[in-house]
């Protein structure tokens, strides 16, 4: 199978064979997004997904779909096969209609100075894709004057802020055809300038070229944007109206992105895959959108691909993750209790506000919770109308997430030391070898305050969330709970083995002001484990072997109490 691993454009994709078998690519076709996009009644549309879902080849698509030439080469026929092509309303648009085509996936400067020089080459791309027409037409001095500075790279600041609106006025006066406006990746400039530190005069340079392209602008007769994020409204779309936002949520556009089941199924019946179908589900699946279910596409074509056919990270491993990494392990613990959670398989409720203000980021733990469903990281299972917001039932999506926070945590938690140092603290604990494991949890304690607001660490809430995080490790060979009833009263956290001639292990924690007098509070954590028998938890998994501990935390002070099967 000849599959299109990184091809983003329409053209190529559809044209091109292999040079070994002489097979076109393999196409999962969408292009019943063209339909949904000249039914939508908004006169803009912003269409959310996370990165590599197919957006970029879906604009491309819609470029090739409106315009008579793309690159100078012509678009005729390219939809022939396609369902689209059943469309007769739709078929008689195909090649008639202006387009101005531009991509922000490529700005990604640590300056703002290159910033501005890059949206400046962007613009003069976009132009340059109608030379052959302004050469033709008599164009008036000012109107040559300005296509000339935007195509020669020399225009003002003010003016290259204006270069969206000036194309369409040309474009329409000149040709009698309100122009498509497509914009791919409208987002990325402003992730990246908010880990640069530009992102206000990014923004606000954005903001006028968007707003004087888009708002009450007549010479446009729809505009498509993709990204990952919504950004805030009042950021960026300022007074616009008419504007339809369509993420994870919507139904509309629901299958245009990614890969449904019976694609998926579809594509691994032609590789000879289909033995590997449930496996696939597990790691590629899980994607709410909309109505559907979705498999993430890269990662499916990456898995046909590759000759061996394992079960790996794709996705995750082709983008630079930094700020996910950094709100994992940075957070307050009530986060990192909630990514513990998730790992080990929980729901968590959370409240969603679709709108992202990126200067929210590092106080409004809303905002971190809907960056990480809006990236990809994260998806919900259910949700209820919550005011603006959504009150929503989240959880990863797949086990290649999973393994991508699990890696996350693990290396955040091994600090100075190896991975192998951290498997064998899990292996203490999970063997009952308490004093090395009280050991190795006073190093990690102490290391890991120096993430944290330590005046948070006497809460006991904290050093649960420390030790959820901790503990994560184990997921593969325990079931993890926390703060589940058991006998007379909640547990703080029970380690359950999958295999019942293996260890169970409950763990009481306290926190207290003052390391005086730290074992006696472990001991009253240990004695109130067995006076509420949470151990019920573990007899009810047909866990007879058991390890019970009461830790005291006081500051960077631990003290582990045991009792139980102790190696």
């Amino acid at each position: 199978m000849f599959l299109p691993i990184g091809v983003s454009d329409f053209r190529e994709l559809i044209i091109d064979k292999s040079p070994i078998t002489g097979e076109n690519y393999a196409y999962v076709d969408k292009s019943l997004l063209i339909k949904e996009v000249l039914g939508d009644s908004n006169k803009v549309i912003v269409l959310l997904r996370p990165r590599r879902f197919g957006k970029s080849l879906n604009l491309s698509m819609l470029q090739y779909f409106f315009a008579a030439e793309v690159n100078r080469q012509p678009t005729a026929g390219l939809f022939d096969s396609l369902a689209i092509a059943k469309e007769a309303g739709c078929m008689a648009l195909q090649g008639k209609k202006p387009v101005i085509f531009i991509t922000f996936k490529d700005v990604k400067d640590n300056k703002f100075d290159d910033f501005l020089n890059n949206i400046a080459d962007v613009m003069a791309r976009s132009y340059r894709e109608h030379e052959k027409l302004f050469d033709q037409w008599e164009l008036n001095k000012v109107e040559r004057n300005d296509v000339d500075a935007i195509l020669e790279q020399r225009a003002s600041k003010v003016a290259l802020s204006k270069s969206i609106l000036r194309l369409s006025e040309i474009l329409y006066k000149y040709q009698g055809i309100r122009p498509f406006l497509l914009l791919d990746e409208y987002d990325t400039p402003l992730q990246v300038a908010y880990s640069k530190g530009y992102y206000q005069e990014a923004v606000e340079f954005l903001r006028s070229l968007l707003c004087s392209g888009l708002k009450d602008n007549g010479n446009l007769q729809k505009a498509v944007l993709t990204g990952i994020l919504r950004v805030a409204k009042e950021s960026l779309f300022s007074g616009l109206s008419n504007v339809g936002i369509y993420s994870a949520f919507n139904l509309e556009y629901a299958e245009q992105f990614g890969f449904t089941e019976k694609e998926v199924n579809d594509l691994l019946t032609k590789a000879k895959l289909t033995s590997q179908a449930a496996m696939v589900k597990k790691w590629y699946n899980g994607y709410n959108f909309g109505d559907l279910t979705i498999y993430n596409p890269w990662s499916i074509i990456k898995f046909i691909a590759d000759k061996r056919h394992e079960l790996q990270a794709h996705w995750v491993n082709t983008s630079d993750n930094a700020l996910v990494e950094t709100l994992v392990t940075t957070m307050p613990p009530e986060v990192q209790r909630n990514f513990a959670a998730l790992i080990a398989g929980g729901v968590i409720e959370r409240k969603i506000d679709e709108n992202i203000v990126f200067s929210g980021l590092d106080k409004n733990l809303d905002a971190i919770w809907s960056l990480l469903l809006l990236s990809g990281y994260i998806t919900w299972n259910s949700y209820q109308i919550s005011g603006t917001k959504r009150l929503c039932q989240l959880r990863l999506p797949n086990k290649e997430v999973e393994g991508f926070y699990t890696d996350t945590i693990e290396e955040w938690i091994s600090g100075k030391h190896s991975t192998q140092w951290y498997s064998e603290f899990l292996a203490d604990l999970a063997e009952g070898r308490v004093a090395e494991f009280e050991e190795k949890l006073q190093t990690l304690v102490t290391q890991t305050f120096s993430y944290h607001d330590v005046s948070t660490r006497y809460q006991e809430s904290f050093y649960q969330g420390l030790m959820l995080a901790f503990v994560s490790g184990l997921k593969a060979t325990h079931i993890i709970k926390s703060n589940k009833e058991a006998g007379m009263g909640r547990y703080d956290i029970a380690l359950i083995p999958k295999d019942a001639n293996r260890l169970g292990i409950i763990i009481e924690l306290k926190a207290v002001a003052t390391t005086k007098g730290l074992e006696k509070v472990a001991t009253e954590a240990l004695e109130q484990i067995k006076n509420h028998q949470y151990v019920a938890e573990l007899a009810a998994h047909g866990i007879n072997r058991k390890v019970l501990l009461g830790i005291a935390c006081a500051g960077k002070k631990i003290k582990v109490v045991a009792a139980g099967d102790i190696a």
